[in-house]
């Protein structure tokens, strides 16, 4: 033991210096070169097809976003950028398969909050979104409608006060347990101080047609739906989330507004890759993804779908991605939503 405290002494003294200069100016040069090396892997990005994974079926928002988004920056790079659908538990599936891939920006991720809300919900989640992936930027907002069918109350304070008399009465619809949709009610619902009795679906399509048959008295739907509806008189809009009113529905006042919080996070759509890519190459693909999504044919066809572009650099996004993280994991914790 005495001995080995003389060479610790020694290593923390004079002699010590030469090898902490030199380990020093070795660390500076590797990391001098790896920045060099990260700054030619950008000027020479891509090299090949780059893949864009989508956690999510055919058909969607979010895959018809990818579509919109990959010809145009395949077009820029002069390489073809290759959208596969990978749906699954919530997004995991396909987040996964980007998560484990190799750290060269040649495969990317389109994602919804999910992808920072689903790991809490299961016990062994097979990556973390913030550890294992790397934010690129984020490409739009989209807001959620909560919208009664027409035998119900015209407004959200009627809505509540109507089922904080019939507890459990009052059914809502979403899109399935765990899912953004759901979290929101939970978070809505609590604090209303109104019981209401949660009817998870598999996609939007049906949760409209039972809303508009009477089969349920609530259902959480995208602005689109809701608008088409909403002109025959056979919905009726309460309130959006989000902190700003859906351009779709100008007239359909926030949860905010009414004074119900929590609800003012407007759900984003943003990309992200695999972590250790060359942070060079992150960046370019953000700029370049950027410069896409400023098109008008582009943010008209965004707006069709009820969305809003807005895009933002990787450390602002990397930011909101670890905001949500924390603020639906405690709702999920608070509230013990599981999906296994």
């Amino acid at each position: 033991m005495q001995a080995d405290r003389r060479k610790a002494l020694q290593w923390l003294g004079a002699g010590s210096l030469a090898t902490t200069a030199s380990a020093l100016g070795l660390g500076l040069g590797l990391g001098h070169a790896r920045a060099q090396s990260g700054q030619s892997a950008a000027s020479n990005y891509p090299s090949r097809p780059v893949r864009l994974v989508v956690p999510y079926p055919p058909g969607g928002a979010t895959d018809v976003l990818a579509r919109a988004l990959g010809e145009p920056l395949g077009k820029l790079w002069q390489r073809p950028v290759i959208v596969e659908n990978r749906p699954g538990v919530g997004g995991m599936i396909g987040a996964d398969v980007v998560a484990k891939a190799a750290p060269d920006g040649y495969t990317l991720l389109l994602a919804l909050p999910s992808l920072v809300q689903t790991p809490y919900m299961v016990a062994k989640p097979p990556f973390d979104p913030l550890r294992d992936l790397t934010a690129i930027g984020q490409l739009c907002t989209s807001s959620l409608v909560l919208t009664a069918n027409s035998a119900m109350p015209r407004t959200l304070p009627e809505v509540v006060s109507l089922a904080r008399s019939q507890p459990n009465k009052i059914s809502y619809g979403t899109y399935g347990i765990g899912t953004g949709a759901h979290l929101y009610m939970q978070v809505f619902t609590t604090g209303a101080g109104a019981e209401m009795l949660h009817v998870p679906y598999k996609g939007e399509a049906p949760i409209a047609t039972d809303l508009i048959g009477g089969q349920i008295s609530l259902g959480t739907l995208s602005p689109m739906t809701v608008r088409q509806h909403a002109r025959t008189g056979k919905l009726q809009p309460l309130a959006v989330t989000g902190n700003t009113r859906a351009p779709m529905l100008p007239d359909v006042p926030t949860f905010q507004e009414l004074g119900y919080k929590g609800l003012d996070g407007p759900a984003w759509l943003g990309l992200f890759t695999t972590a250790g890519t060359p942070q060079p190459i992150v960046e370019k693909i953000s700029a370049d993804v950027e410069t896409v999504m400023a098109a008008a044919d582009i943010r008209q066809r965004m707006a069709d779908l009820g969305l809003i572009v807005k895009t933002s650099r990787p450390a602002a996004f990397a930011a909101v991605a670890k905001a949500d993280q924390a603020y639906w994991g405690n709702v999920i914790k608070e509230y013990n939503i599981r999906l296994d």
